[in-house]
């Protein structure tokens, strides 16, 4: 009985911390950064979005189609915002359109915000026992884009090491010689 209390306490522990905090954030990852309203609060929540996309805010890692996307979007709310003065003041339809296009905006923030939690369960090495890893989305692309660095940066090496400037010639292998067809055939 005492092991089903501790699995229902442990059980109940692991919901409250994942419950979303009262400032509409869960584990950090913002649910709604955008609640249009008023030209002038969605205005506002517009300039924050933005700087929150560039280097070292929340939605820095957005690839360019879903920042592009998210401008679009804002756009058109924009221009929904201004034609009518107000949410309260629009009709049926753009009501509609506005809410749809806040959802998307939403979703693909969400999806792209920095302290997004993204866990794996794969068998280490040498065993059949799967370990579940959590890192935030900002982690994982951090360590991705720093990965590609140093592989462009060995490559840029080997590429200088193995290159001699005059004609293009790979050292120690004549048969790929520049172009004026000295040493292309196989060395005998």
């Amino acid at each position: 009985m005492n092991r089903y209390a501790l699995l229902a306490a442990l059980t109940l522990c692991c919901v409250s911390t994942w419950a979303p905090a009262a400032d509409g954030t869960a584990n950090g990852v913002v649910e709604k950064p955008l609640r249009a309203d008023t030209p002038e609060t969605f205005a506002a929540q517009t300039e924050g979005i933005h700087r929150e996309m560039q280097p070292g805010g929340r939605y820095e890692f957005a690839n360019p189609s879903a920042r592009n996307r998210v401008d679009a979007l804002l756009d058109k709310m924009a221009g929904l915002l201004h034609d009518a003065g107000s949410v309260d003041a629009m009709n049926h339809d753009a009501r509609i359109a506005l809410f749809n296009s806040q959802e998307e905006i939403n979703g693909i923030l969400k999806h792209n915000d920095s302290n997004r939690l993204v866990c794996e369960s794969r068998a280490p090495v040498g065993s059949h026992i799967p370990v579940t890893t959590c890192r935030t989305f900002g982690q994982i692309e951090h360590g991705r884009r720093a990965f590609a660095h140093t592989l462009d940066d060995m490559t840029n090496a080997n590429r200088a090491q193995t290159t001699n400037g005059e004609n293009g010639c790979i050292t120690g292998e004549p048969r790929y010689c520049g172009a004026h067809g000295a040493g292309m055939g196989r060395s005998r």
